[in-house]
């Protein structure tokens, strides 16, 4: 194994085990390629991996590596070879899914548009408002070892239910990306089957800070739910958080929302569109306290450490 996570190796354990399908009901190898894929391309994407070759389609986690810097291609390979060391690549199960093939939510927040948004499509008044691949089109292992569900908002993407009422492993991950603003019985009737569930709540801020970047949502409807969620499915929690120009002032309060949840896992990434709420548009005079720096989420999770230390030193240089 330590062979292939080298810097600069092309094999990833995704194309054997994964599928991806997006909003276009185009299939790529995963959620940071940009090319869409035909079966036979994912044959020759296998072989070349195999015999370490250079992927096209794999170029983000190639050029992150010519950074030496830690690419996804060898944190999900090391996990999966952690999880399934037992994966046959001669005859590969399709045990993990990425499925993202519906935009019906019930936001526009300022960060997103109307590919991914259908309250952005009506807002815009754009012609196609909804954006759905009918799920008939692909067949889900029923062994499935993880499936991960984002829209649109998951709750509201009915088919998702449906289709996680065939899966047979009730051991099977479950990982669902939600703005926690809205649930549904039939959701969380399906999801109480499975022992291994995770939410990843899209929380930017709080009180007025959440209200104003995820338009038409209500921080005290997001948190009542939070304990819905917590109460019936006991579930891992992670908070997906985008550092952009308007959450600046607020995240100490962000922070210590996150820890007094007991919430572990925080991945906090920096916006990089629209150009016009990235960071680097704040106005205002950083003052973060230092007590944040000791606070669990941020000690704890790296890339959010790195992200808010980046951000806190160029604001802090134009101060």
């Amino acid at each position: 194994m330590s062979d292939i996570l080298k810097y600069g190796n092309s094999f990833c354990v995704l194309p054997f085990i994964h599928k991806h399908i997006d909003l276009t009901n185009k299939r790529r190898v995963c959620c940071i390629s940009s090319d869409g894929i035909t079966e036979e391309r994912l044959q020759g994407i296998r072989q070349d991996m195999l015999a370490n070759l250079p992927v096209p389609e794999c170029k983000v986690c190639a050029n992150t590596e010519l950074q030496k810097t830690v690419s996804s291609r060898q944190k999900v390979t090391a996990e999966w070879f952690r999880k399934r060391p037992d994966i046959d690549y001669d005859y590969p199960p399709e045990i993990s899914y990425d499925l993202r093939y519906s935009n019906v939510c019930n936001l526009r927040c300022q960060m997103c548009g109307p590919v991914a948004s259908s309250t952005w499509a009506k807002f815009l008044n754009k012609q196609d408002v909804y954006q759905t691949v009918e799920p008939d089109v692909f067949e889900v292992n029923p062994e499935a070892a993880r499936i991960y569900l984002a829209g649109g908002e998951p709750f509201m993407v009915k088919s998702f239910s449906t289709l996680l009422n065939k899966i047979e492993n009730r051991d099977c991950e479950i990982i669902i990306n939600t703005n926690a603003t809205i649930l549904t019985e039939k959701m969380l009737s399906a999801l109480e089957r499975f022992t291994n569930v995770c939410f990843v709540l899209s929380i930017d801020g709080t009180g007025e800070t959440i209200e104003r970047i995820r338009t038409l949502c209500s921080w005290d409807i997001i948190q009542k739910n939070i304990d819905v969620l917590q109460s019936r499915l006991n579930p891992t929690l992670m908070v997906n958080t985008v550092l952009q120009r308007d959450n600046i002032d607020n995240i100490p309060e962000l922070v210590n929302w996150i820890d007094s949840r007991g919430i572990a896992k925080w991945d906090a990434e920096i916006l990089t569109y629209p150009d016009q709420y990235h960071y680097s548009n704040y106005t205002g005079t950083i003052n973060w306290p230092n007590a944040l720096w000791s606070a669990q989420c941020v000690t704890k999770n790296l890339q959010a450490n790195s992200a808010l230390k980046q951000i806190y030193s160029n604001l802090s240089d134009q101060s």
